[in-house]
């Protein structure tokens, strides 16, 4: 009898006497002991979704290449180890997935090896599922959730959580990325590392959100991505060449980007780099489930933060109201009492809106306000501008560049000149020393004021009252 033959035979008896969709995978290598390649060998008739013969069929041919798959399917094969997993494969097959891979014995020459693998599908998540996962990762998800919930701010909470991750996971370092596709930013929110030098945090900081945005592609349709060797490294060098020149640049032996999703919409990542590969399947497992929880309260965070900057936003123009401007005021100025740093502040009041209400109707009026805010948030951080009045608007610039802040505001004089619409009288004072936020806000008001005289002695006919 052939001996392929009946090595096929005597899997696919294997196969077809399982309940669940199962296949007998082959996995082959090279030489130099390094993967070559994973096939279908042997399945029973509910392993194909699509009633297709896939058996002889390389396993991308039936699910999108995988590589944590492949090195499971290498583990079991060649080193006899078993897996159960319940893993989020809603992305790659529409649903939840409990997989199980089992060793079946080699071929002679060790080129050869074969498992089993078992999946079954639902539809919804299974709580109860996660009951399989090791002692070891349910009580570090455990602890973390309890963390998470602590009576301490989101930040602070998410940092000893971070500071867990790391531990637990022997990187050399952590961090937590908020994505914000809106503004097109990438922020890191927290991080860790076990020295001074936040590694995996220097990634992100010098990441632009053009490649922050790229991960989604480069995870596809797996939970997560996983760089543990050259081939891995090189996949990232295809998909992304400017992050793999960086991750070169910082020496990076390995890494995790892990997904935080809600409502299939991604949230942000964790990012671990530099720890032993050899861990790599009980890291990506941990994460998994601990993404879950995590990115439940970012989501709820996000929403809280949400919740009150509406209640500070002034409805007309956008941008924060005078209540916002007042606590500022007074939480930055107590802060300045302690700590010096450099800031800006500037006053732009609308000269001739009297007259453009008098003259065409405060419909017009109206609009040259939601202009004037449309500009001032087109050149200062949403968080630095406010309606400090009705026909007047602040910013307070903390921690500012003084040549970025002047640059900012000339921008705002040359898109504010039109005296039939929006012409800004503008008064601005930056402090190096002092730290005297209140003195800073009277010098800005005061030259304001004298602009704004000086327009009226140039258009007379604009003024009012």
């Amino acid at each position: 009898m052939n001996p392929e033959k009946s090595t096929y035979e005597k899997y696919k008896i294997i196969a077809q006497s399982v309940e669940n969709p199962c296949a007998i995978i082959s996995v082959t290598r090279n030489d130099d002991g390094e993967l070559e390649e994973i096939r279908l060998f042997a399945t029973n008739e509910k392993f194909s979704m699509t009633g297709e013969d896939v058996e002889g069929e390389l396993y991308t041919k039936y699910i999108p290449k995988e590589p944590e798959f492949e090195d499971m399917c290498y583990r079991v094969a060649f080193k006899g180890e078993k897996y159960h997993t319940y893993v989020n494969t809603t992305k790659m097959l529409g649903a939840w997935s409990e997989n199980l891979l089992l060793p079946l014995k080699p071929e002679e020459d060790g080129k050869t090896g074969y498992c089993q693998f078992i999946y079954e599908l639902t539809k919804e998540m299974d709580a109860g599922k996660f009951s399989t996962i090791s002692p070891t990762i349910a009580g570090f998800v455990i602890k973390s959730c309890l963390e998470l919930r602590n009576d301490n701010d989101f930040k602070t909470n998410l940092k000893q959580v971070i500071d867990s991750i790391r531990e637990y996971t022997r990187a050399s370092s952590a961090c937590v990325i908020s994505i914000n596709p809106d503004k097109e930013e990438a922020e890191i929110i927290s991080q860790s590392s076990n020295n001074d030098i936040f590694a995996a945090g220097h990634f992100a900081m010098t990441v632009p959100y053009s490649i922050a945005d790229e991960w989604a592609e480069l995870i596809g349709e797996s939970d997560c991505f996983i760089m543990r060797n050259k081939d891995d490294f090189e996949r990232i060098e295809e998909t992304m060449p400017e992050w793999a020149n960086k991750l070169r640049l910082e020496n990076t032996t390995s890494l995790c980007l892990m997904p935080l999703l809600q409502r299939k919409r991604v949230l942000g990542y964790i990012l671990l780099s530099d720890f032993n590969v050899d861990n790599a399947l009980t890291i990506k497992e941990t994460l998994e489930i601990l993404s879950l929880f995590l990115s439940s309260e970012m989501a709820n965070n996000q929403f809280i933060n949400r919740l009150e900057w509406l209640t500070s936003v002034d409805m007309r123009t956008g941008v924060r109201n005078r209540a916002a401007m007042n606590r500022v005021v007074d939480e930055y100025a107590e802060q300045l009492k302690w700590v010096k740093s450099p800031f800006g502040v500037a006053f732009f009041k609308m000269n001739g809106l009297k007259a453009l209400n008098d003259n065409h109707g405060h419909d017009a009026g109206n609009k040259a306000l939601e202009e004037a805010g449309e500009i001032l948030l087109d050149v200062f951080d949403e968080t630095e501008v406010f309606r400090s009045g009705g026909e007047e608007f602040a910013v307070i610039c903390e921690n500012a560049c003084e040549k970025d802040f002047i640059e900012k505001i000339e921008k705002v004089r040359e898109r504010g000149s039109n005296p039939e619409g929006v012409y800004f009288a503008i008064g601005y004072s930056f402090d190096n020393t002092e730290g005297d936020l209140r003195k800073a806000l009277r010098l800005a008001n005061k030259q304001t004021l004298e602009e704004k005289e000086a327009f009226f002695e140039k258009y007379p006919e604009k003024r009012r009252g």
